[in-house]
């Protein structure tokens, strides 16, 4: 019965795994990896289900449970490692300073984009947008760092037409022409 246990836990925590993965590639538009995470979710889940149906004890459903909770920490761990998506960095420099972060970060290879803008009592601002890899925000937070305070918003990309910069990951943006 032990051993059952264990393997229905393994079996649970790798479905949830492969289903944390397949929403987040499906939110970040990877569609390509959610055919092999769900065919094998199905498979999994289907002798996870019969598993438990031929059982009748409660440990099964507790380690079903359990299993359940551990695959999402499994998948969100291996989603963060992987860092699918794009994310878009808005810095807020004075414009002097601003123009020399600009145009080191496009020396180090990032796509900076910058425009005027006016900061608390209309004082004037530089800003940087900046689209990155999701995988690259340490990097570029590192990188920020040596300019003292950085007033920053990050958002997610859905996509993007046009260059990212070098540091461009091809298979996890669309759309991009040369």
């Amino acid at each position: 019965m032990y051993q059952q246990l264990i393997i229905l836990f393994c079996l649970n925590c790798v479905s949830t795994g492969l289903s944390t993965l397949k929403t987040m590639f499906l939110s970040n538009r990877v569609i390509a990896p959610v055919y092999i995470t769900t065919f094998l979710d199905a498979i999994i889940v289907a002798y996870a289900f019969r598993m438990v149906a031929s059982s009748s004890s409660l440990a099964y459903i507790m380690v079903f449970a359990l299993g359940r909770i551990a695959g999402v920490c499994v998948g969100n761990f291996i989603e963060e490692k992987i860092a699918v998506g794009l994310l878009e960095v808005t810095v807020y420099k004075h414009p002097e300073e601003g123009k020399m972060v600009a145009d080191e970060l496009r020396d180090k290879g990032y796509s900076v984009t910058t425009e005027m803008g006016y900061g608390l009592e209309g004082k004037d601002r530089l800003v940087l947008n900046i689209i990155i890899p999701r995988k690259n925000l340490p990097d570029l937070k590192e990188n920020l760092k040596q300019y003292g305070k950085v007033n920053m918003a990050v958002k997610t990309v859905a996509g993007v037409s046009g260059k990212v910069g070098q540091l461009q990951t091809p298979n996890i943006i669309e759309g991009i022409s040369d």
